[in-house]
């Protein structure tokens, strides 16, 4: 049986030009049998559209913490509430290095980062795959952040796989994406 039929999973999409392949990783988790819900930031809206992640997920995509429509048959206007408590993981993929920093001080200024906050910490894991340049995941700043104490204890970060994603990455080891 596949561990991931029956699941509910959130995908959360951070600003990045890896924002391409989370339409890939949302196609898979359908076709493994989870239900997945998108939730896209206002930078994710500038490399992927919320149109085809929902025809991709089947399921209407949350773009604002302001967002009235009701989830789970909750009418509270809490999305940030609802969708976490609703999550069996919450997977932001991509997560850039300023979403990733959002998170490690707490800051919580729109719905993605709101959600990984209020999600119960003990039975919804987060897992986190950073996007973003070579010289921006080797910076000091982001490898003090959740690869790291206190942060491990409440998210994984996985290492990103070195590869080119853009036209301007002349090697394989010049970007770094998920």
């Amino acid at each position: 049986m596949n561990e991931l039929a029956g699941k509910h999973i959130v995908l959360g999409l951070s600003g990045g030009i890896a924002c391409y392949k989370a339409a890939e990783l949302c196609r898979a988790l359908v076709k493994a049998g989870a239900t997945v819900q998108v939730v896209m930031t206002e930078a994710a809206e500038q490399f992927m559209t919320a149109v085809t992640m929902q025809a991709l997920s089947g399921r209407p995509v949350f773009t604002s913490q302001w967002d009235a429509r009701t989830s789970g048959g909750a009418d509270n206007n809490m999305p940030h509430i609802n969708l976490s408590r609703e999550a069996d993981a919450i997977v932001v993929a991509p997560a850039s290095a300023d979403f990733m920093a959002k998170l490690v001080h707490g800051r919580a200024d729109e719905l993605l980062s709101l959600m990984c906050l209020a999600r119960p910490i003990e039975s919804v894991p987060l897992i986190l795959a950073p996007a973003m340049n070579r010289e921006m995941w080797s910076h000091p700043a982001t490898q003090r952040k959740p690869m790291a104490p206190p942060c491990s204890t409440w998210a994984r970060a996985n290492r990103p796989v070195e590869r080119p994603v853009t036209a301007e990455c002349s090697s394989p080891t010049s970007c770094c994406t998920t």
